[in-house]
């Protein structure tokens, strides 16, 4: 196998800290959320996380209909995760992404480029067996004027 892309970030001091990448080209600083008794005001990793999540399988969806020729003239994507605390006392995290396509795409059309976006996205692949990962397709009709 070819590697396509490597990276490198860079963390220091957790999830109160800053992350950057090996280049200097992105640098963001981290809060804890108020939900788990941080000050909030900035990005959590598990924002980064969904964002990254979202942004490659959408990607990967677009990919598909673009090779298949599919009329999929536009698509976004919302990533809501979950993080919750097991019995034992280990957190994990579960993920919903809904794909908004718009198009003359009909339900199951959409729903199979899902699936199949599934299928190769690296993302979906890596928390595979490791995270509740439940993706759906909702179709943007437009309103009859």
């Amino acid at each position: 196998m070819d590697i396509v892309y490597k990276t490198t970030m860079l963390t220091q001091g957790g999830r109160s800290g800053q992350v950057q990448s090996e280049d200097g080209g992105f640098k963001l600083k981290l809060a804890v959320p108020t939900e788990m008794g941080g000050p909030g005001g900035a990005p959590n990793p598990e924002q980064l996380f969904a964002a990254a999540f979202a942004a490659c399988f959408e990607h990967s969806v677009r990919h598909i209909a673009r090779a298949d020729k599919l009329p999929l003239r536009g698509c976004y994507a919302e990533a809501t995760l979950s993080m919750y605390v097991t019995f034992e006392g280990a957190y994990r995290m579960a993920l919903s992404l809904t794909l908004f396509m718009a198009g003359t795409l009909d339900q199951p059309t959409a729903d199979n480029l899902v699936e199949r976006a599934r299928g190769i996205c690296p993302y979906a692949d890596a928390v595979k067996n490791n995270m509740t990962l439940n993706v759906k397709a909702v179709l943007d009709t437009p309103v009859a004027a």
